[in-house]
């Protein structure tokens, strides 16, 4: 500032040592061309102290880039959600028959034959039961004979009183044997506990079965359970009784209703395990066969959007580019439904002005000068 001050100080001087020759000395011109000098000197100055304000500051620009871009009218609709799966069909019982004695199998069911509850499976040979229970019976006839005469003694003195229970004893045991042997020969009869299907390895005539041996499996293929895992990520959208589609590839289609929702994940795929029950009273579908299952879930309003009209924001959040007010707005989707006809998804309200060419080179609030397109993005959104 000191220099500053100085350097007009000497300026002024010599613009008046020259004005006073030039002047001859007449000091009231002197005086004049002074006090215009010293004004043209300040003018300069603030010219210049203007100029530099303005290289600091630069004046707003009224020309703003405006960005050519193409839009589509989108407007939403209903979209019923549905959760697909791969799974498979299985029997809602299976069950090993099996002997509870042992003996020479003297009947056996065929393989592939229909069964009702209660019919007879196996029936095994009586064998020596016949006679054991015979004995069992003339044993425990004569202990009781014997437990009354001891009992008779006993009462008059003749006897102790420990023989006449001895002899109730020796009865109550033989009692016991023949209630035993009367069980394994009911135990011989082996029979169906519900309706099913005969599968699987079954019991030959005249082979041996011991205690626990298969007899026969039954399975019970109505109503027929198809099986399907669900993520992690999903599985809070499902309901018990919820209705289910599955389609067989035998060719089948069956509806049912959703019976099962595994509580706990699987630790190696972190999915759940989902069962659906399907009728089938005349067995005309067949265990373990390859189903594709579908569930339908709520519904949404969801616009129909290409893939090339999603793109990302700064943050890296997925969405599109919409116009307002001649306006660029980004707006994020939630993806409802992926495929090759295009994407669903929500997040734009009701209706909007999608910009489906040039999105890439606009940001929030680029001006926008955009042409619309007749028609709806992707014809009849259904």
């Amino acid at each position: 500032m000191l220099n500053q001050l100085l350097k007009i100080i000497l300026a002024g001087a010599i613009a008046f040592g020259i004005i006073t020759y030039v002047t001859g000395g007449d000091y009231e011109q002197v005086r004049v061309a002074a006090d215009k000098a010293m004004e043209q000197t300040v003018a300069n100055k603030r010219k210049r102290q203007a100029v530099v304000a303005a290289a600091d500051n630069p004046a707003p620009t009224t020309d703003t880039i405006v960005i050519d871009v193409v839009t589509k009218d989108s407007r939403s609709s209903p979209l019923a959600s549905t959760l697909k799966m791969t799974g498979a069909t299985k029997a809602s019982r299976q069950v090993d028959v099996r002997a509870e004695t042992s003996g020479i199998a003297a009947l056996a069911p065929r393989k592939g034959q229909r069964v009702r509850a209660g019919d007879l499976l196996c029936r095994l040979e009586i064998g020596n039961r016949a006679a054991r229970r015979e004995a069992s019976v003339a044993r425990l006839q004569q202990a009781l004979t014997e437990a009354r005469a001891q009992q008779n003694l006993s009462e008059k003195g003749f006897a102790a009183a420990n023989r006449s229970s001895a002899a109730k004893v020796d009865a109550k045991v033989l009692r016991a044997d023949i209630m035993q042997i009367d069980i394994e020969i009911e135990q011989l009869e082996i029979r169906a506990p519900f309706d099913g299907v005969i599968e699987g390895d079954t019991a030959e005539i005249g082979s041996l079965l011991q205690m626990g041996n298969t007899c026969a499996t039954i399975v019970d293929p109505d109503p027929l359970r198809i099986t399907g895992f669900v993520p992690e990520f999903r599985i809070a959208e499902l309901r018990l009784g919820s209705p289910a589609n599955a389609a067989l590839v035998t060719g089948e289609r069956v509806q049912g209703r959703v019976v099962y929702i595994a509580q706990s994940a699987d630790k190696a795929t972190r999915t759940f395990e989902v069962e659906i029950e399907v009728p089938n009273p005349g067995y005309r579908l067949r265990d373990e066969v390859t189903a594709q299952i579908e569930i339908p879930l709520d519904s949404y309003q969801a616009h129909k959007l290409p893939q090339s009209a999603l793109t990302l924001n700064a943050n890296g959040d997925i969405g599109v580019m919409v116009a307002e007010n001649s306006e660029a707005r980004f707006r994020s989707v939630k993806i409802l439904r992926d495929g090759e006809e295009g994407v669903w998804v929500t997040g734009i309200g009701n209706r909007a002005q999608i910009i489906v060419v040039g999105q890439e080179y606009v940001s929030e609030g680029s001006r926008l000068k955009a042409t619309p397109q007749d028609g709806t993005i992707l014809g009849p959104q259904s």
